[in-house]
C-alpha cells in the first residue's frame, strides 16, 4: 500500500465525495475487510455497500487484495490503495471553467467535513471529549498563512513528511484512536501591479 495517492481523475472525486464511500475509504484503509465487515464496522446492510464498493473499485481507490472460499461463497477483501488521498492541484485550475467540476469538489470537501463532524458529535456524545477530561487532549486551530508558491511547497512537504512519521509511529496497542483532519486551502491571490 502506498503512502498517499494523488486524485488526478474527477470521476474520482465524484466517487469519493458520497459520503458512505468516504466512510468506506477509511475503513479499508484500517485492513482488508469484506463488504460484510465493513457493513458491521459501519452499521450499515451489506446489500447496501455492494454497488458502493464497486464503484470505490472502478476508480481505483481500493482493490481486491484476497479471496477466501468459506461456506461455499468466495469473500473478496479489499483494500485501499494508499494510507492517504489528496487532490492533484491541476484540478482545481480545470475547475474554474466548470461548473460539474466545481459541484464535485464542494461534494468531496463538504463529505469529509461532515464525517468530521459526525465524529466529533460521536466522541462528545461517548464523553471521549468533554471538560472535565484533561488526560485526553483535543487540539482545534484555524490559522492564517500568506506565502509564496516555493514556500507553500516546502510546508506541504514538511506537513506530508509529519503525517508519514504519525503513521509510522501508530501504536496497536493503544487504547484511544484518534483522527487528525488537516484542510489546506487558498483564500485569495494576490492582484499583480500593472
Amino acid at each position: 500500500m502506498k503512502d498517499t495517492v494523488v486524485l488526478k481523475d474527477l470521476e474520482q472525486i465524484k466517487v469519493f465525495a458520497h459520503p458512505l464511500r468516504a466512510r468506506l475509504v477509511e475503513v479499508f484503509a484500517d485492513k482488508p475487510r469484506t463488504a460484510k465487515q465493513a457493513a458491521e464496522v459501519l452499521g450499515q446492510k451489506p446489500t447496501k455497500l455492494y454497488h458502493h464498493v464497486e464503484a470505490l473499485e472502478h476508480v481505483g481507490l481500493i482493490k481486491l487484495v484476497k479471496t477466501q472460499k468459506k461456506r461455499g461463497t468466495l469473500e473478496k477483501y479489499y483494500r485501499t490503495v494508499a494510507k492517504r488521498f489528496s487532490v492533484d492541484s491541476s484540478l482545481f485550475e480545470m475547475m474554474k471553467n466548470g461548473r460539474k467540476a466545481m459541484g464535485e469538489c464542494r461534494a468531496m470537501f463538504t463529505t469529509m467535513l461532515e464525517n468530521t463532524m459526525r465524529e466529533i458529535n460521536e466522541s462528545i456524545s461517548e464523553k471521549l471529549i468533554c471538560p472535565e477530561k484533561r488526560e485526553v487532549e483535543v487540539t482545534l486551530a484555524r490559522k492564517h498563512i500568506r506565502t509564496t508558491p516555493a514556500n507553500l511547497k516546502k510546508m506541504r512537504k514538511r506537513i506530508h513528511k509529519m503525517l508519514n512519521e504519525f503513521a509510522a509511529a501508530e501504536d496497536k496497542k493503544g487504547d484511544v484512536e484518534y483522527r487528525l483532519v488537516l484542510v489546506f486551502y487558498p483564500l485569495t491571490k494576490k492582484k499583480k501591479r500593472r
